[in-house]
């Protein structure tokens, strides 16, 4: 076991009471790092017909709407942090192997590339000392931060750019949900705590499933 796997994988380490500051201010920083990422898909054209409407939404928000909108306290991307088996094909992989595939590629920009890269060091961050934080801020699955979390800095950079072709919006297959996200951070006030608290209803309900489909038992 090396020397901080104990308080990794048992999100009981240094500062475990809670996440640092740094990581609370990075959220939006990212997020609204991917949607402008979106954005520059949207322009270039893409295959996924919600993209373009999210980007619409979000590039017709003023200056404090968009602060809005990339202040949910959750990352509105994903990359797989969910799905353990995707995680586990990669343990005995080497860096120039080619990655297991995941899912429908939504960026083609190269942008995508250094926003993955971010969001996976952000990532190894919380694995490697706050795991409740990123099972709440990414919907990552134990398992998951288990194996992030046991590898180094270097590593999780590595693979944030091998796999820039697994980040994508969440909630991409309901473009209702998006809407009234983008909409109520236009609005600001209770529409866009409305959509903050569905939102991290939503990934609560999806990180729970995913936990039951694995057998795992959810976290207290």
């Amino acid at each position: 076991m090396s020397s901080h796997e104990g308080e990794t994988h048992s999100g009981h380490g240094p500062g475990a009471a809670g996440p640092p500051r740094e990581a609370i201010e990075a959220l939006p920083e990212l997020n609204e790092l991917c949607l402008e990422v979106l954005a520059d898909q949207a322009r270039a054209g893409c295959a996924h017909a919600a993209v373009p409407k999210i980007a619409q939404l979000w590039l017709a928000l003023d200056a404090p709407g968009r602060r809005r909108a990339a202040s949910h306290p959750f990352l509105l991307f994903d990359a797989g942090f969910s799905d353990p088996q995707l995680w586990l094909k990669l343990s005995s992989a080497q860096v120039s192997d080619a990655p297991p595939a995941a899912y429908e590629t939504v960026f083609t920009v190269s942008q995508a590339v250094v926003a993955t890269e971010l969001v996976f060091v952000y990532a190894w961050s919380l694995a490697r000392r706050h795991a409740v934080q990123a099972r709440l801020a990414l919907g990552m699955h134990p398992l998951c931060a288990e194996w992030i979390g046991a590898h180094s800095v270097l590593r999780a950079h590595q693979l944030g750019r091998r796999l820039w072709m697994w980040l994508r919006p969440r909630w991409l297959n309901s473009p209702e949900f998006w809407e009234e996200l983008l909409q109520g951070a236009a609005e600001g006030g209770v529409a866009h705590q409305r959509a903050r608290i569905q939102g991290m209803r939503l990934l609560a309900a999806e990180t729970a499933a995913a936990l039951r489909q694995s057998g795992h038992e959810e976290p207290d």
